[in-house]
Formats: C-alpha cells, structure tokens, sequence
C-alpha cells in the first residue's frame, strides 16, 4: 500500500511541476539576460551603447549579429516584445549598425507572427542581414543591407506552406 500512495504522490508531483509556468518552453529572455549573454562578444562599452537604442522592458525573442553594413565592425539584429507596447501576434525588429565603439538605431519594424513569436528569426552571412516570418499561407526570407545609414531591402523570397500549417 505504501509504494501505491508513494507511486501516486510522484504523479502528483509530476503534474504539479510540468504545469507550472516557469517550466514552459522558453523562447524568449529578459533584456537583462541577453546583455548578460552578449559580454562574451562584446566589450562593456558596446554593451552599454547598445543598451541606449533598445527599451529594456522588453523580452528578446531573437538576435542576430554580424557586419551587413560593410564597415568591418559587427551590426545586430534583436527581435523584442516591448511590455504593454508590441501588439500582440507581432515582434518589433531593431537594426543597430555598429559606429566606432557606438551602436546606432537604423531601422525599427514590425513584423507579425502567427503562433510564436519565435516565428521571426534572423541570420547574418556574407554580409547581408536576413529576417525570416510567416503568415498562415507562406514563410517569408528577407534579405537586408545598412547602406548609407539607411535599411535596403534586397530581396524578399516567399516559399507556400503546402497543406498544413508550418510547424505543426
């Protein structure tokens, strides 16, 4: 009887953990965190500028760096949730070009999500910035240069979801 209560007690418990809220899947980190995550690349000082063009209540839902401004010095790409300003089912993109040891704020757009925020991703390659999306039908790669200070659109490439939504 004993190993039958005890048995039962460890489902229980079972089920109270996975139903906690701090052990859902994470995909996003206070900015905090993410500042925290990037002093093992950049210097005090990047940091500290960076932290001037970027709200910090704010949860970050994806970064990106790398130089797609052609300068030689690292640009980046934060995916944010700004609390009680991002609308809701979108993440506001920020596109910070890296100036000396400064960081300044290019672009800021909005881009919407359909489920996830994690929806919205970025990469950084051979010079050009990318921010992928999606809406119910296709997922959206679109390609961008810092050029003159201003954000260039390159390319936008659309692939259709075929039958079942994407990610399911």
């Amino acid at each position: 009887m004993k190993a039958r209560n005890l048995f039962y007690l460890v489902v229980s418990l079972c089920f109270l953990l996975l139903s906690s809220n701090n052990l859902r899947a994470q995909d996003d980190m206070d900015f905090e965190e993410f500042m925290g995550m990037l002093s093992e690349t950049f210097t005090d000082e990047q940091l500290d500028e960076m932290s001037f063009q970027v709200p910090w209540d704010v949860r970050v839902t994806s970064y990106a760096y790398g130089d797609f401004s052609d300068d030689g010095n690292t640009d980046i790409i934060i995916g944010i949730r700004e609390k009680g300003i991002t609308p809701d089912h979108s993440v506001d993109v920020y596109f910070l070009e890296a100036v000396n040891s400064t960081y300044k704020l290019v672009a800021k757009r909005n881009v919407k999500t359909v489920e996830l925020n994690i929806e919205v991703a970025f990469m950084v390659k051979n010079g050009v910035g990318y921010v992928t999306n999606r809406d119910k039908h296709n997922w959206y790669f679109t390609s961008y240069e810092i050029n003159d200070n201003q954000l260039v659109q390159l390319d936008r490439e659309t692939f259709p979801i075929d039958g079942q939504n994407a990610g399911n």
